[in-house]
């Protein structure tokens, strides 16, 4: 593990350089002092006619660059586009000088952020056509000219959708249980054999929390765009509960109209014919049903605890009840697997015809219940970036077309998570809550409320508590400050 000391003259970099470093070194420790390992000078100078970068890694001869870029005088930048783009510049002498003592430039360049798209939104707001940013996220944000094409083709998917969505509302509603915990899951996520008993109390704040919002909706001139159920496990429910939940939903909330209903059944032992048909007869129009992987060893080894076969028969049960749309997810680079593996999930998953595939990369997180360090050694990062690079030919072949992303921290081999979809089976929510150009009631376990500007294009955020005993507790709390808000809007 290497250790790194910063000095910039710019203000307030130390956060953007280290965000810069672990990029291109996952591993990386940052140290107050001049015992680290590599001491990073960086000087930014502006003037009236571009701005010169120097940066040098003191002890390493050639490791020192220079170069200038002119974009950042341009006099059509306020305050906070300069100071961003210095950021940039920061972040580009780091990739430069790093790429001098051997370090690979990242396949995303200077993009450190969960949402690369964006910057491509924010280019074109200025007026630069698909061509032209294309060209900028080469040159100026260095990326490969493979991810700069992906960009752009997502970018251009998501423009009609954001500008036909910016004033309606979206709501996200968490269920934080699972029948299990995967070994690789961070997210808000509690296994019912250790927290059944949360789930009656969670349950009954969460139906105050819907009745509450639907009484303030009521008062809006807003319409819905996509309600998205997620967790967890939604469908960990009984038949009962989850009954019970789609009924307060529909007696509280529009769904007879709504463009998109999406519940993340996810895994196939919480699904059965009755609980398709529920979803079905309350207005579900789209529905994940995410194997990871096809490969029986796998699923153990991640602890899941279906088979293949499981999830074969869920995909004719979904057929059976006429859920319109049907989205499977794979995970890229799970311990053990190699292209054969990959290659297999793909297979299997094209042939059960979804018209939306989801295709992650792993993302160890200190959260999840395993130490990747101990598995590490299982992934080659270079297979994963070379069969991700034939993914997007191979599903253009079968009509699958890129139309979100995102990424995460200490992704392996600094790749992407992206969602493929048939033509006109677009998921609405997943590309409105990427971009933030459309405000989301988060409700629930975790539910994450995203207030968007559409003057400003600002995003205020106000989180709801992932512990389903804190959240119960303070439901009426969270509960009020959401209304509140949603009435001041009218105002």
């Amino acid at each position: 593990m290497a250790s790194y000391y910063f000095a910039c003259n710019l203000p307030n970099n130390q956060k953007n350089m280290e965000n810069m470093v672990t990029a291109l070194d996952p591993s990386a420790d940052f140290l107050n002092s001049k015992h680290a390992d590599y001491q990073v000078e960086i000087r930014v100078k502006i003037d009236g006619k571009a701005v010169t970068c120097q940066c040098k890694i003191d002890g390493l001869k050639q490791a020192e660059i220079f170069f200038y870029d002119p974009e950042l005088t341009d006099p059509c930048y306020g305050l906070g586009e300069v100071e961003r783009l210095q950021k940039e510049i920061v972040r580009r002498g780091i990739v430069e000088l790093f790429s001098k003592i051997g370090r690979k430039k990242p396949p995303w360049g200077i993009l450190t952020g969960v949402r690369p798209s964006k910057i491509y939104h924010y280019l074109r707001d200025q007026g630069y056509n698909s061509g032209e940013i294309k060209q900028k996220l080469e040159k100026h944000y260095l990326l490969s000219p493979e991810k700069a094409l992906l960009l752009t083709e997502v970018g251009e998917v998501q423009r009609p959708w954001l500008e036909r969505t910016k004033n309606k509302l979206n709501i996200y509603i968490g269920i934080p249980f699972c029948p299990t915990k995967c070994f690789y899951c961070s997210f808000a996520s509690y296994p019912l054999e250790t927290h059944a008993h949360l789930l009656k109390g969670f349950l009954e704040a969460l139906y105050f929390e819907i009745e509450e919002i639907g009484k303030a909706y009521q008062k809006t001139d807003y319409s819905l765009a996509s309600i998205y159920i997620g967790g967890g496990t939604p469908t960990v429910l009984d038949h009962c509960q989850l009954k019970s939940l789609l009924a307060h939903i529909s007696q509280n909330l529009p769904v007879a109209d709504l463009p998109e209903f999406t519940v993340e059944a996810g895994r196939p032992d919480t699904l059965d014919l009755e609980k398709l048909k529920i979803l079905k007869n309350y207005g579900v129009t789209r529905v994940s049903v995410n194997p990871q992987t096809m490969n029986p060893r796998t699923l153990a080894k991640i602890g899941r605890k279906h088979t293949p076969s499981a999830i074969e028969e869920t995909v004719k049960m979904v057929d059976q009840v006429e859920i319109p749309c049907l989205n499977m997810d794979m995970i890229i680079g799970l311990p053990g697997e190699g292209v054969e593996d990959w290659e297999n999930t793909l297979e299997k998953v094209l042939s059960f015809k979804p018209q939306n595939i989801t295709i992650h990369t792993l993302a160890p997180k200190r959260a999840a219940l395993w130490d990747f360090s101990q598995v590490e050694n299982q992934v080659k990062e270079e297979n994963v970036s070379r069969w991700l690079g034939q993914v997007y030919s191979r599903l253009k072949t079968k009509e699958y077309y890129p139309y979100y992303l995102y990424r995460q921290r200490r992704i392996i081999a600094g790749q992407e998570n992206i969602g493929y979809t048939l033509k006109g089976w677009e998921g609405i929510y997943n590309i409105l809550m990427m971009e933030e150009r459309s405000t989301v009631l988060g409700l629930g376990g975790g539910g994450m409320t995203k207030w968007y500007d559409p003057l400003t294009l600002n995003v205020e955020r106000f989180p709801n508590p992932k512990c389903p005993a804190t959240y119960q507790g303070r439901i009426k709390e969270l509960v009020e400050e959401k209304v509140n808000k949603l009435l001041r809007s009218v105002d």
